[in-house]
């Protein structure tokens, strides 16, 4: 089994990160975890340095910029460099939140039998998915991430539970950098370049799966005990409507559960059960 690369960006609650950690760590031992302390962060470097202080985990020293919705794959390109320079040895990239959690065992050995896992959604303005936008796909930026793929429109897809193999994110990164700035750029990045690059794969014969994060934000979806105990068994199908301007879940009305690995932790879920002190109860 190949070695993981998480990517976490983080912008508070230190204490937050150190339980994510050890959850990496007890569900996926044996992975590489690079942090990324964003510029303006509401907790300091020094704490999450000690709070973050494992073996297997790397503190960026580069922070940049983060703002809400306006972009954040600077963030994960920023790590990735970073973790070359020092030498580090991996063969996957995944991108993670800090709201998410592992819930069971077989990441790593899921992610070494397949080179992409992402959401691959292609423009379509008949939707109304915001990100879907005629202005954004003639920017001058746009266009020459395009040229760079050789493709005539953009590709979306849900940004948690993505992953990468190394080359394949290299080439990520270095179409990232030549036409998009390491900085918040206005909208959701991380919810198209990674999505884009990973269609022109599939163009080319190249089998891709799901991003391995289940996530509520774009349906009705509220993760009870029961919807995490089939989740659990990767039998089956979960169920639930779209919420307006919202892109289509990966993981609804199709049978895919088995490759579901993480659960991103939201207010709707939280609001009705205690779900971290439940997946801390599954470390045992």
């Amino acid at each position: 089994m190949g070695r993981i690369l998480f990517s976490l960006p983080v912008t508070e609650r230190p204490d937050i990160v150190r339980q994510q950690i050890e959850n990496i760590n007890y569900f996926c031992p044996g992975s590489l975890i690079c942090i990324h302390i964003a510029a303006g962060a509401s907790a300091g470097r020094s704490e999450f340095e000690h709070s973050c202080d494992f073996e297997n985990v790397v503190i960026n020293p580069y922070s940049y910029l983060f703002a809400p919705g306006a972009g954040m794959l600077h963030l994960h390109v920023s790590n990735f460099l970073h973790m070359l320079e020092t030498g580090s040895e991996f063969d996957t990239v995944m991108l993670i939140s800090a709201d998410e959690l592992l819930i069971k065992h077989g990441l790593s050995d899921h992610v070494s039998k397949h080179p992409i896992g992402a959401q691959t959604e292609v423009f379509d303005l008949a939707t109304d998915w915001s990100v879907f936008r005629e202005d954004l796909l003639k920017t001058t930026a746009m266009q020459g991430f395009l040229s760079g793929v050789e493709l005539p429109l953009y590709f979306g897809g849900q940004s948690e539970g993505q992953f990468f193999k190394r080359p394949i994110f290299s080439q990520l990164t270095r179409l990232f950098i030549a036409n998009f700035p390491m900085a918040p750029c206005g909208f959701p990045i991380e919810e198209i370049v990674p999505s884009t690059i990973a269609a022109r794969h599939s163009f080319n014969g190249m089998d891709i799966v799901q991003p391995a994060t289940l996530c509520d934000y774009c349906t009705r979806l509220v993760v009870t005990e029961e919807i995490l105990a089939q989740v659990l068994s990767g039998k089956g199908s979960i169920f639930a409507d779209r919420l307006p301007d919202r892109l289509r879940s990966p993981h609804i009305g199709t049978s895919v559960l088995k490759t579901v690995f993480s659960i991103k932790i939201s207010e709707r879920m939280t609001a009705r059960w205690d779900i971290r002190a439940h997946i801390r109860s599954l470390m045992t």
